[in-house]
């Protein structure tokens, strides 16, 4: 019989677990010839279709999620209309809680998995290999409920060949379950944590150092709740660190303890991020979502990670929870900004099927869209036109923030804003009064539209702005093309004397180790130098001119070129 199992990621770069778990499971059984393809949200119905049944499938067994049912239940239905003899399987979090439901609904599901499907695998092959499959006929359609994996250790390693998996994100669980009861969260349902033996995660994860991977993303709900363990796999990467491979962790921000932070400080930059969920620092709305957070204790935290400045922070917030309002979401907003993560992510509340928040959303005012991914319209207390005035902060966040290319300019910008989030949230109006709504734009757009916005709304020192642009701009690329409006190079006249700079072995040693030995000519084009005629490192100090220069090679937790004021002789 073959199996074909089919997982549609969010991107490109994603990688999925559940189907390459099933079909190491099930490949070696008699009888059974299992494959998987992976596919993405943003891909044409019709090829995706042929690239399907292509395979001649027997049974088709897909991974099911908010983001990508939709285009599941069309694949669904158009594989049954072609070839009705082809069983369907969906599993995954998005039908695990509503299986009978989704089985009167629509007529092309044969079975529906819920829960975890390794404690599945067995049982749905004897099914589907049963008499009424052999026959050809439609045996029962059913929901088949997963008993829970009890033990980590018995999931197989579930990457075959990472060479194939170049410039992808390698998705690694070293736990499953969750202690906490967050409210909105689908992990509430069951609070067992259960954990891969220390053994076994080394030995996986030294795959991944020896294939020299890009990145390794944990998809343990709270990675340090054990916080010894955590440790323990810290020291195992930083021991082996291979200088390429980096570990993202989704961690509890106020569970770091001091013996963590003074080990964490010590090690290679980019070789960790961290993503932390604050989702709001109101503590009404925290304890009204079964959320126990230490929020002195977090913002402590948070703050010594980021004076190390070697590890990546990304700290989320959740519009929409319950009892927390526009202007209160915006002191969240503030509080957590006040921060300065890398990234600081605003996403919106979800009501899920199966959470405690779902069962309990008319005791809220909570209102949510129909359709995936169940983002909330209103609530109780914010309206839909308060939750949308956030979507232009949200974009705004991403657009100027989050990329980490305007650090400077936003900077300069909040000195003339009451808050951070009022900042975001004129950005928001004046772009999309601009564009007539928000849309994507190239990269020097960006540049051009925060230009236009300071001129109109600010009206501050033209020059230092664009000075401060500038430098924005080199700590990010070597400037190839500058903005129409931007100050031109003034550095070209020193050419000669940069050239000197470069050719000074001990200048090489001390800033750009990785061209020594280089031809100057080719540090030249590579690196880049540029002239500032104040210090933009600190633009409150007395006007005196300085040289900058970058260095690509190397970056910060921010992503910006490693810097350095020079001086030429």
């Amino acid at each position: 019989m073959n199996l074909l199992f089919v997982a549609v990621n969010a991107k490109y770069s994603h990688t999925n677990l559940a189907v390459r778990y099933l079909h190491q499971m099930v490949k070696d059984l008699p009888g059974i010839n299992s494959s998987f393809l992976e596919f993405t949200i943003n891909q044409q119905i019709q090829p995706v279709l042929f690239e399907i049944l292509r395979k001649k499938p027997d049974a088709v067994l897909f991974s099911c999620y908010i983001w990508n049912i939709e285009m599941v239940r069309r694949l669904g239905a158009d594989i049954k209309k072609v070839y009705p003899h082809i069983k369907i399987v969906l599993g995954g979090p998005e039908v695990s809680f509503r299986g009978e439901e989704l089985l009167k609904s629509y007529a092309w599901i044969d079975y529906i998995v819920c829960g975890e499907g390794e404690g599945a695998a067995l049982s749905l092959v004897s099914q589907l290999t049963g008499k009424g499959a052999a026959e050809g006929g439609r045996s029962t359609r059913s929901v088949l409920a997963a008993p829970q994996t009890a033990d980590m250790d018995q999931l197989p390693f579930p990457y075959e060949d990472l060479s194939e998996l170049d410039n992808r994100i390698i998705y690694y669980e070293s736990s499953r379950g969750c202690p906490f009861g967050c409210s909105y969260c689908l992990s509430c349902t069951d609070r067992r944590t259960r954990f891969r033996s220390l053994p076994m995660v080394y030995q996986d994860l030294q795959k991944f150092l020896d294939a020299r991977v890009m990145q390794v993303k944990f998809v343990d709900r709270t990675f340090n709740c054990d916080r010894k363990r955590a440790l323990a796999i810290w020291k195992y990467l930083a021991e082996h660190d291979n200088g390429i491979t980096g570990f993202h962790f989704e961690i509890g921000g106020d569970l770091l303890e001091e013996e963590q932070l003074d080990f964490l400080s010590t090690v290679r930059a980019q070789l960790f991020q961290f993503e932390i969920g604050v989702q709001t620092t109101n503590k009404a709305t925290l304890g009204e979502i079964c959320r126990k957070t230490d929020m002195d204790k977090l913002r402590y935290n948070v703050t010594r990670v980021h004076q190390a400045g070697n590890i990546h922070q990304h700290l989320d917030l959740i519009a929409g929870l319950p009892l927390e309002g526009f202007e209160r979401f915006a002191q969240s907003f503030d509080e957590v900004f006040a921060l300065r993560p890398q990234q600081l992510q605003l996403g919106f509340l979800k009501l899920l099927k199966g959470t405690v928040l779902y069962q309990e959303r008319e005791k809220y005012g909570l209102v949510h869209s129909e359709y995936p991914p169940y983002e909330v319209l209103r609530t109780g207390h914010m309206s839909y036109e308060e939750l949308s005035r956030l979507k232009l902060v949200e974009e705004m966040t991403e657009a100027y923030y989050n990329k980490g290319c305007f650090d400077v300019q936003l900077s300069y910008l909040l000195e003339y804003f009451s808050s951070p989030f009022m900042l975001f949230l004129k950005l928001g109006e004046y772009f999309s009064q601009r564009n007539g709504g928000l849309r994507s734009l190239g990269k020097y757009e960006y540049y051009d539209l925060l230009h236009e916005f300071f001129q109109k709304e600010v009206q501050g020192d033209d020059i230092l702005w664009q000075w401060l642009s500038k430098y924005d701009l080199i700590l990010r690329e070597k400037p190839k093309k500058l903005p129409s409006w931007l100050i031109q190079d003034e550095t070209l006249p020193l050419r000669r004397q940069i050239l000197a700079f470069y050719e000074n072995e001990e200048n090489l040693k001390r800033y750009l180790p990785s061209l020594l030995g280089k031809d100057p000519k080719y540090i030249y084009k590579t690196a880049h130098m540029e002239r500032f005629p104040f210090d933009v490192t600190d633009p409150k100090r007395p006007p005196e001119p300085v040289m900058i220069l970058c260095d690509y090679s190397r970056r910060t937790a921010q992503g910006n070129a490693v810097s350095y004021k020079v001086t030429l002789e």
